[in-house]
């Protein structure tokens, strides 16, 4: 998965469950760059998964740039049980509808959403803009 679809799908899960619950999933705080909200601690996640050797990552061509593609490095590891079945529920929801979606839609969309039109370049994305979020109602 691309690294940019991968912020926008971690922004639906805590920006959605944020909505519903007052609460993020990952308690991280989203930084409004070009491409939409990105969890300000990502990179540091993705560089631990990769040192711990669950993922694996690759440089693709993509329009006169290089993109880093992440894949889980064994999938039969991935221990879903760590996740609260209401957790499970949204991120099963997520990746349903938004899964297949090119990351430009997905890009697209999440500029639509009020958190990220309400944010100002490199600021935190204010999660109370969370409750005009309609996807997933």
């Amino acid at each position: 998965m691309h690294a940019t679809k991968l912020n926008k799908l971690l922004y639906y899960l805590d920006f959605v469950y944020f909505r519903d619950h007052k609460k993020s999933i990952t308690g991280d705080v989203y930084i409004h760059q070009g491409y939409g909200p990105v969890p300000s601690r990502v990179d540091e996640m993705l560089a631990k998964l990769k040192n711990e050797g669950a993922i694996d990552t690759e440089a693709i061509p993509h329009n006169d740039v290089e993109m880093i593609n992440f894949s889980l490095k064994d999938e039969t590891k991935f221990n879903e049980s760590i996740f609260p079945a209401d957790h499970k529920k949204l991120l099963k929801q997520i990746c349903d509808e938004l899964g297949s979606w090119p990351t430009e839609k997905i890009v697209a969309q999440t500029h639509l959403e009020a958190p990220w039109f309400y944010s100002k370049p490199y600021e935190i994305v204010d999660y109370a803009y969370a409750r005009d979020i309609d996807l997933f109602k």
